[in-house]
């Protein structure tokens, strides 16, 4: 059994960090009878899992899941994962796309007020003709 600082200093995080995640039902600890928490083996194994988890950028909720769901659930959440940065690579890219289309020919023509579309409405127009040829 570990004390919290210990833990702390073995794994890296405060002790405020280890106290949220007990408090939030995340990480069990086991108490001592002075009520200080002490962590086994198991609790370890816990605590790598949750940092894992949050460098793949997973919310607690979504970790409290993890922690709970066999083999076949985290599959479908590391699915998941990966289609929303899939998505978050394709906005960026459209993004920077963007910003070298400014750049290079500078200001996109606006429309022409009696055309019937909105300055906003042109915008998404050409993020839209970016995003298809960023897709492909």
């Amino acid at each position: 059994m570990k004390t919290i600082s210990e833990v702390s200093r073995i794994v890296g995080i405060s002790r405020r960090t280890l106290q949220y995640y007990d408090d939030e039902g995340i990480l069990l600890t086991e108490r001592t009878p002075n009520n200080h928490r002490v962590y086994d083996q198991n609790a370890m194994e816990s605590i790598w899992q949750i940092l894992v988890y949050k460098e793949m950028d997973f919310e607690l909720q979504e970790i409290r899941q993890l922690l709970k769901s066999d083999k076949a659930q985290k599959d479908l959440y590391f699915k998941k994962r990966i289609e929303a940065i899939r998505n978050q690579i394709i906005t960026l890219k459209v993004q920077m796309k963007f910003i070298s289309l400014v750049q290079v020919k500078e200001m996109p023509a606006k429309p022409d007020e009696n055309s019937g579309k909105t300055y906003v409405r042109r915008i998404e127009e050409l993020r839209r003709k970016i995003r298809e040829e960023v897709t492909g």
